[in-house]
């Protein structure tokens, strides 16, 4: 009997934290992001990362990297997707090896660049990598402090059940305000191009410090998730959607340009 009790708690626990770790923008947040950036890059290159993708679509190619997890033989992305660094740190390229969204960031676009001394499954797989951690470098709690592990450790109440801080920047306020690509199209369409020119400028660490500078709201939270705080976030993480799509964009214009 105490062994059938502990089992069940053991797999209890397990349970509970495969379903509160998460990963990174859920698959809404990831499409988006793909979705504005087709919009952004001209029929040509669209037309070549299509062709380099296969039979994968883009929504697809954004979240390979999440479902391939249990694969033992990508054990070497897992920390990928993410960088912990402490308040008031800078970031620093010895960080995990280079094991980080920023640095493998940066590879995939130099890998990109550099295509011609690569196959086409290479040059797909760089792709894949490019979509997927745009996306998490601009997920603000994925460019977060090490000491909670950018949120997870976070524990709050929302809607009644327990979630983590990362998991309610991840998905839950995104689905909350049924956020859709036409939403972030639509802001799109209200930035001047003066604005716009002025997101896609920079590079990646520019990039991922801007994500740190929402970190203060983002950790201004009740323990028990509320409607003010949601609305007070949600306007941020559609920016930072936009901002993702279009730099993603910008970035495969730059590498498929003719």
């Amino acid at each position: 009997m105490k062994m059938k009790l502990f089992r069940f708690t053991l797999l209890f626990v397990l349970i509970f934290n495969i379903s509160t770790y998460s990963y990174g923008w859920g698959k809404v947040g990831h499409h988006i992001i793909v979705d504005v950036a087709k919009t952004y890059v001209s029929k040509s290159v669209q037309d070549s990362v299509t062709k380099y993708l296969g039979d994968m679509s883009w929504e697809s190619a954004s979240t390979w990297m999440d479902e391939l997890r249990g694969d033992s033989k990508y054990d070497y992305m897992k920390k990928w997707h993410y960088i912990n660094i402490e308040k008031g740190n800078q970031y620093d390229t010895t960080i995990e090896n280079g094991s980080n969204v920023v640095k493998q960031l940066e590879i995939a676009i130099h890998n990109l660049k550099n295509k011609s001394k690569l196959t086409k499954e290479e040059i797909a797989l760089n792709i894949k990598v490019l979509f997927h951690l745009m996306g998490d470098l601009h997920q603000p709690l994925h460019v977060g402090y090490g000491n909670d592990r950018g949120g997870n450790d976070v524990k709050v109440t929302y809607n009644g059940k327990p979630f983590n801080l990362h998991r309610i920047w991840d998905t839950d306020i995104i689905e909350s305000k049924k956020n859709t690509t036409e939403n972030v199209l639509g802001l799109l369409s209200k930035t001047s191009h003066r604005k716009i020119k002025k997101i896609v400028k920079g590079n990646i660490v520019q990039w991922f410090n801007q994500s740190r500078e929402s970190l203060d709201l983002a950790y201004a939270y009740p323990e028990v998730i509320s409607d003010d705080y949601i609305n007070k976030c949600y306007p941020v993480i559609e920016n930072q959607l936009l901002m993702g799509g279009v730099r993603l964009g910008n970035v495969l214009n730059e590498v498929f340009k003719k």
